[in-house]
């Protein structure tokens, strides 16, 4: 099984929630502008339908994978589950019922919906089947610990527990990073078929800008991932969101009340400088201290230059973008 903390992260790092649409125009002279936005006018519906699973992955895939960390951190074995010896012991987070409502509704939704994608619908229908599986043992559990009731047991429920409640988790975790793939895949594919289209159809607006750089973000960051990437290719790749972060800079003039605009902005000074320092650790071979693993995953204290650091300011340029 992946490390849980680090599988979620990225999966939620792939949701850029992201819609444009062309206007239209009766004018011949701008004939081609309308074929264009007509190319985007038939995105749309491919748009609407992964936003529907981007957003039933945003509301529950990474809480379930951080409460799994939580679950299992304090278990010498966790495969084997408590031992009844730990001084206490820490629950999973129950699948929170607002984040499951919205699963139900965005994908049954978007199952109904054209385009129909094969791969990524089953991997969605199975992906809500096995939250729902999962959803009963990790509240059980969540209250058990949360009560403290292994005080009362020796854990004894908490024994009995764990190995239907590590099925449903790894039947989910493998559902999850089955969806996450798929999802991905097509909305890559969208995401640059739209930019094109967005760009010949407008020219190049803050649409066009802030869907680029989240592009460029996201080959950034999973090229990063691991300590063993080329330098130069990563500098490389630092200077392409530069670039395009700068010349969105001078070109983009949002309305004075839009604050959308630089909240985004300002958490891509914050991403483009801990790239940087993502490199700079790379290519110095600078080691991690014992305390900086330790925090690895902790989303406040997670060490400047790790992978995991980039992956949170990633993380909140996703959130800044959708939010726009």
């Amino acid at each position: 099984m992946k490390h849980a903390v680090r599988t979620a992260t990225m999966a939620v790092s792939i949701a850029l929630a992201l819609s444009a649409c062309g206007n239209k125009s009766a004018d011949p002279a701008k004939a081609e502008a309308a074929a264009a936005s007509e190319t985007l006018d038939a995105q749309e519906a491919l748009t609407v339908k992964l936003n529907d699973y981007i957003d039933c992955y945003n509301a529950v895939d990474a809480d379930q994978h951080r409460g799994i960390d939580t679950y299992t951190n304090w278990m010498k074995d966790p495969e084997a589950g408590p031992t009844g010896k730990e001084q206490r012991g820490y629950g999973p987070r129950p699948v929170d019922s607002y984040g499951l409502k919205k699963c139900d509704e965005t994908v049954n939704r978007a199952l109904a919906a054209e385009p129909k994608l094969p791969a990524l619908d089953a991997a969605a229908k199975d992906y809500l089947a096995q939250l729902h599986a999962l959803e009963p043992l990790a509240k059980e559990a969540y209250d058990y610990y949360n009560r403290e009731d292994f005080e009362d047991d020796n854990f004894a429920k908490g024994k009995q527990m764990h190995a239907p409640l590590m099925a449903a988790w790894g039947a989910f975790a493998a559902s999850s990073e089955t969806f996450s793939d798929e999802l991905e895949k097509q909305n890559d594919q969208a995401q640059r078929e739209q930019l094109a289209a967005l760009e010949k159809a407008e020219g190049r607006t803050m649409e066009f800008y802030r869907l680029s750089m989240m592009l460029e973000a996201k080959s950034l960051v999973e090229f990063m991932s691991d300590d063993t990437f080329d330098v130069a290719e990563g500098e490389k790749r630092v200077a392409a969101f530069n670039a395009i972060s700068d010349e969105a800079h001078a070109k983009v003039k949002p309305a004075q009340n839009d604050t959308g605009w630089s909240t985004f902005e300002m958490s891509a000074e914050q991403f483009r400088r801990e790239a940087k320092d993502r490199v700079a650790r790379v290519r110095d071979k600078k080691p991690y201290s014992k305390l900086e693993i330790e925090w690895m995953n902790n989303p406040t204290l997670a060490p400047s230059g790790s992978p995991s650091k980039l992956l949170n300011k990633y993380n909140d340029l996703v959130q800044r973008s959708n939010r726009m």
